[in-house]
């Protein structure tokens, strides 16, 4: 029973990233400085350093690395 909960938790944990990282990845981004709208691959939500719903990207139309919003999807 140990080994089964030793396995499950950080399976369900994963999954439970995966899924939230997939939600924000369908949302927009713009850009501060050219205000230009993107999208980015959810694996790079995990990595990418955030705080509340800014992210910090680089801007594929400007190519500036800075704080990018998240917009909510309409």
């Amino acid at each position: 029973m140990e080994y089964l909960l030793i396995f499950l938790i950080p399976t369900v944990a994963a999954a439970i990233i995966v899924i939230l990282a997939k939600r924000i990845a369908a949302h927009s981004f713009k850009c501060k400085h050219c205000s230009k709208m993107f999208h980015i691959k959810w694996t790079k939500v995990i990595v990418t350093e955030h705080s509340e719903n800014e992210y910090k990207l680089l801007c594929p139309h400007c190519k500036t690395k800075d704080w990018c919003t998240e917009q909510p999807i309409i």
